[in-house]
């Protein structure tokens, strides 16, 4: 059964060019052990290094891959070995493939008792699943949010069950404690993908927090700070991923002191704990942690500046500033999503403009119908072009397209990365009608992204000025450097201008780039992908990379070809015959070399 959308272009994109030749060979060894369709979802097994093999999950629809995960620790950027193993077999053996039932259907049918059952014999079969059901099932008992009223001035928060923090301290320590018989070398690789585990249950804090049980979310946060800072440090920090973990834990316990109306002794007595926590991560100098919790702590809701703000008072001279006050920002965006939780719209407004938190007020007043009071505030406000996008955003959600483009036309002339936001505005404008302005932010979005979409986009939009604009976007790319210049060279080979691909490659590039421009080469500049294919197959032949060697030998077919385009057949063939005697004593690579022939 094949997926759509799936090609093994698509693959090398996605994945760095180790990761798919190490795929590769997993593939052709046999490696992936299962392959499943459920409706869009794509569930297969690995074997690895591990005793248990890799659970790979790739979810799709009509135009192709939409997400893929892996349950190994990969993190090293684009796909792992085991996502590409498990796609390239789906592309060459599609009959592997079962079609399965989703789990949607499967459990469709099941009635309450079943359910139950079910989850008990899951649970006993495997015994931390029991922890992890145990601590969703405390979660979403208490976590059932109410409607917001429309504007009250306080609402009272609803009586909640608590929370069990028990299962919480279960799950850390089990993830913590998940790589105590690894040897140093493995349990570093690990890591990333504890502390992912760790940030799994933060997200259940989260949820509570959304659901503005502040009390219970201060109650799992407390279960998962004391289990984490009890075992963090054995954890191998070489990558800072163990230590980072503290920032965002740090934030969400400000949001939750904030969200539970604690009274000042209450609050007081979190602010001693959060100090002694952030103590002991000083000492490994880690110093964004729980500062802004102890500012939530310390403030509450009480600040004589803060109460002046929310009640659209004008502030004193001195209180205008806040440049001074520490977590000034993060502190203004936790109670900014408390007030828009309960419906308090018009100290929203008061508190984020009296904090510039411009893309904040703006949205909000879009969102009360008060949309030319945004775009004239926006206009005279925002800072950056991502601000420009957020409102002009919002604005086209709401129906006003002309005010939109307003917006988004002005925040082409602020500061930041404009690439989004000119790409957005073309399309707005496209679909209004207005090409001139289409294409003018087509022409911003090109300069920026510089990929063959956005080159396209040009051309569509161009019309009979294309003849004019071709040559000038082309120089603009043979102007550009940069080690991964994937954009100029896919817009090279999509005009067959090969000598520019070439030259955009000299300077550095990916294996998997280089790799295009080899292909696309072979037959008008045979000399030059000869060189390049030699000059990647044989450092990995030398080095003796036998994992590598099936990479080495791809790049051999592609000299070979080019051998054969130049009419050098003869020279291949002594070539060749060099390569079998120099690595003979190499028994995996030899029969590979042979079988060249």
């Amino acid at each position: 059964m094949e997926l759509p959308g799936l090609a093994e272009e698509a693959i090398r994109e996605r994945a760095s060019a180790e990761s798919f030749w190490r795929g590769q060979d997993y593939c052709h060894q046999g490696a992936v052990l299962s392959l499943a369709r459920r409706g869009n979802t794509l569930e297969a097994e690995v074997a690895g290094s591990a005793p248990e093999a890799y659970a790979v999950r790739v979810d799709f629809d009509e135009a192709g891959v939409v997400d893929a995960t892996c349950s190994c620790p990969y993190d090293w950027g684009g796909w792992c070995k085991h996502i590409v193993a498990v796609l390239l077999a789906c592309l060459s053996e599609p009959e592997r493939v079962e079609q399965r039932p989703s789990l949607e259907d499967l459990l469709a049918g099941l009635d309450r008792e079943q359910l139950q059952g079910l989850l008990l014999e899951l649970a006993e079969q495997q015994p931390r699943l029991s922890n992890a059901i145990e601590a969703r099932v405390s979660v979403l008992k208490a976590a059932s949010p109410a409607a917001p009223a429309p504007m009250p001035e306080a609402r009272a928060q609803p009586a909640r069950a608590p929370v069990d923090p028990q299962p919480f301290r279960r799950q850390v320590s089990a993830l913590l404690h998940s790589l105590d018989r690894m040897s140093g070398s493995e349990a570093y690789y690990q890591v990333g993908g504890v502390v992912e585990g760790v940030r799994g249950l933060l997200r259940q804090a989260r949820d509570l927090i959304e659901a503005d049980d502040g009390r219970n979310a201060l109650m799992v946060l407390e279960a998962i700070t004391q289990e984490y800072l009890a075992g963090w440090e054995s954890l191998d920090d070489s990558d800072g991923d163990a230590s980072a973990f503290f920032e965002d834990l740090g934030i969400a316990w400000a949001e939750a002191l904030l969200s539970a109306d604690l009274t000042p002794p209450e609050r007081r007595a979190w602010a001693t704990k959060l100090e002694a926590w952030q103590a002991e991560i000083d000492q490994y100098g880690v110093d964004q942690g729980f500062g802004p919790a102890m500012e939530a702590a310390r403030q509450g809701w009480d600040d004589p500046r803060l109460q002046r703000i929310l009640r659209g008072e004008p502030l004193e001279p001195e209180q205008r500033a806040t440049e001074a006050l520490e977590y000034a920002d993060e502190l203004a965006e936790a109670r900014l999503n408390i007030l828009e939780r309960r419906g308090r719209y018009q100290e929203h407004l008061s508190l984020a403009r009296a904090e510039g938190q411009t893309e904040r007020y703006v949205t909000m007043l879009v969102r009360l119908g008060r949309a030319a009071e945004a775009v004239e505030y926006g206009l005279r406000h925002l800072a950056t072009a991502a601000q420009a996008l957020s409102l002009a955003r919002a604005l086209q959600e709401q129906g006003n397209s002309e005010r939109a483009l307003q917006v988004a036309q002005h925040g082409l002339s602020l500061e930041g990365r404009k690439a989004e936001l000119a790409a957005w505005l073309r399309d707005l404008a496209a679909g209004m009608g207005k090409r001139e302005q289409a294409l003018a932010a087509a022409r911003v979005a090109f300069g920026e992204e510089q990929s063959l979409a956005s080159y396209v986009k040009v051309q569509e939009l161009a019309g009979e000025q294309w003849t004019a604009l071709r040559p000038e976007l082309l120089e603009l790319l043979r102007q550009t450097k940069g080690y991964y210049p994937q954009g100029p060279v896919e817009v090279f080979l999509h005009e067959g201008l090969i000598e520019d691909a070439i030259a955009a490659v000299a300077g550095g590039a990916t294996h998997t780039l280089v790799e295009r421009v080899v292909d696309a080469a072979i037959a008008s500049h045979p000399d030059w992908a000869i060189q390049t294919s030699r000059a990647q197959a044989e450092p990995i032949m030398n080095g003796g990379k036998a994992q590598h060697y099936g990479a080495a030998v791809d790049w051999l077919r592609k000299a070979r070809s080019a051998y054969l385009a130049g009419g050098r057949e003869k020279e291949w063939q002594s070539y060749l015959a060099g390569l079998v005697e120099r690595h003979g004593r190499k028994y995996k690579l030899v029969p590979m070399l042979k079988a060249l022939k």
